[in-house]
């Protein structure tokens, strides 16, 4: 594979999203190879295109983590159930 032929990282985000639907940040990182810092700086520039929604996720021992999720349009756009 030649470096043209790579995924960039906001492609990779959202193949990721598409298959998972909605994912925090420890798990986007986990299964793209992203590190954090830049995850924060392309999911940023995602929600400001509209492509993607960030809510809050909250859990049983009382934390909150933030949730980001593909948004419906763009889902079927792509054409993934």
């Amino acid at each position: 594979m030649s470096g043209k032929d790579k995924l960039t990282a906001t492609q990779r985000i959202l193949i990721v999203l598409a298959e998972k639907y909605c994912l925090d940040l420890d798990e986007l990182e986990r299964y793209t190879g992203v590190k954090k810092k830049s995850l924060k700086v392309y999911l940023s520039r995602l929600a400001r295109k509209g492509v993607i929604t960030r809510k809050w996720r909250h859990h049983r021992d009382g934390g909150k983590h933030r949730e980001y999720c593909l948004k419906t349009t763009i889902k079927e756009e792509l054409g993934v159930d």
